[in-house]
């Protein structure tokens, strides 16, 4: 309900990147967000994206701030973690994530209790050590429904 999403189609002859791309252009045509956007990607599309040659051999976009124009986005952020990540979609299906159009203003970050922090302390016999345990419970969420978009490609 509040995450669209966008599965990458074939890739035909301009690989998994050009299909990113398409993909992700139309799926901002359902994203009902405030503001522009940002898209978190793996590095590896990144790249393979701002590798994108037209039939001279030139590179179409000359960097990430023309690309994040063509996508509709203020800015494109690789996130190192993404690589390999993996969404179960069930009947023991997987879709690799890609990348996630959201804009942070969207997101809300609260606390229980007001962000009561939780304060704990023990002596350790083993090491001869006062130890302490400082802990809150934070949590975050979207508020309104169309406002993140998930690219994934389908195994």
């Amino acid at each position: 309900l509040y995450t669209i999403k966008a599965a990458l189609g074939s890739p035909g002859s301009l690989g998994n990147a050009h299909e990113f791309i398409k993909t992700t252009i139309k799926a901002m045509a359902d994203y009902e967000g405030e503001g522009t956007p940002t898209l978190f990607v793996e590095p590896a599309m990144l790249a393979d994206m701002l590798l994108i040659e037209d039939n001279n051999g030139r590179f179409i976009y000359e960097n990430e701030s023309v690309l994040a124009k063509t996508l509709r986005v203020k800015e494109i952020i690789p996130v190192p973690v993404m690589k390999g990540l993996k969404r179960s979609v069930g009947d023991s299906k997987t879709h690799n994530v890609l990348g996630v159009v959201v804009n942070p203003a969207d997101y809300t970050i609260g606390a229980d209790k007001g962000g009561q922090v939780s304060m704990f302390e023990d002596f350790d016999i083993d090491y001869n050590q006062q130890k302490y345990l400082i802990e809150t419970r934070c949590s975050g969420s979207l508020l309104k429904p169309k406002t993140a978009i998930t690219i994934e490609e389908v195994i």
